[in-house]
């Protein structure tokens, strides 16, 4: 990934606290018309603002790295990492649409500078960067699709953030899986998503289960036996 001409760091105060950087990320759009079989939903703003926050301040993993937003969608998660300090994110998703919204988000934050965008498959990428943020699929409507974004994601970046759903059944197949991609689990934090109505089927006012952030680092004597 080419470095951007312009927009530094120096240029870019970072939110001074995660309310702030909470409320900046209430401007990311909604889908129109999001799509079932892409598992499509716009991650809160709260929280993609604890996510950014975590990865920030106890691993300082976004100020000054070159990062990768898998399955970007309308941009949240994008759009933070930009807003953090991050030197340069690529927002990648197989949906038009919704990179047309994300980089509208991104240049009324002025962050068009430092944020490029691809309409690509996720298998189809080639990329490199420092750290990869990810809410992949959960695999509920096309299953294996989350598996594409785990084993894509530890080739593009030697770290990983990505949420899963909760429960001790994902974890296990995630930890296996990952295992089999080179890397390893190394930290995870709770998470509780609560979701406004999105699909024609929703008939509550809200949807809320929990899941998991996963921070996922390769696993260098693993990676040496495979090969």
């Amino acid at each position: 990934m080419a470095d951007p001409s312009c927009g530094s760091f120096e240029s870019r105060r970072p939110p001074r606290s995660k309310r702030e950087l909470e409320i900046i990320l209430e401007t990311v759009r909604e889908f129109e018309a999001p799509n079932l079989a892409y598992e499509q939903y716009r991650l809160p703003a709260k929280l993609a603002a604890e996510v950014i926050w975590y990865i920030e301040m106890r691993h300082r993993d976004i100020q000054g790295k070159r990062i990768v937003d898998l399955g970007c969608g309308t941009g949240m998660l994008t759009a933070g990492a930009a807003l953090m300090g991050a030197d340069y994110v690529v927002g990648v998703d197989i949906d038009v649409g919704s990179i047309l919204k994300a980089r509208e988000v991104c240049q009324t934050l002025s962050l068009a500078s430092v944020v490029d965008f691809l309409n690509s498959e996720v298998s189809h990428l080639e990329l490199d960067a420092d750290v990869v943020v990810q809410n992949p699929p959960f695999g509920v409507r096309v299953r294996g699709s989350d598996r594409a974004f785990i084993r894509k994601s530890l080739e593009i970046a030697p770290k990983v953030y990505s949420i899963h759903k909760g429960g001790a059944a994902v974890m296990g197949f995630v930890s296996a899986f990952v295992a089999e991609c080179g890397g390893r689990i190394d930290e995870t934090l709770p998470l509780k998503i609560k979701l406004s109505p999105t699909y024609h089927f929703h008939k509550k006012r809200s949807y809320a289960f929990e899941a998991q952030l996963f921070r996922i680092v390769r696993d260098m004597q693993r990676c040496q036996k495979q090969r």
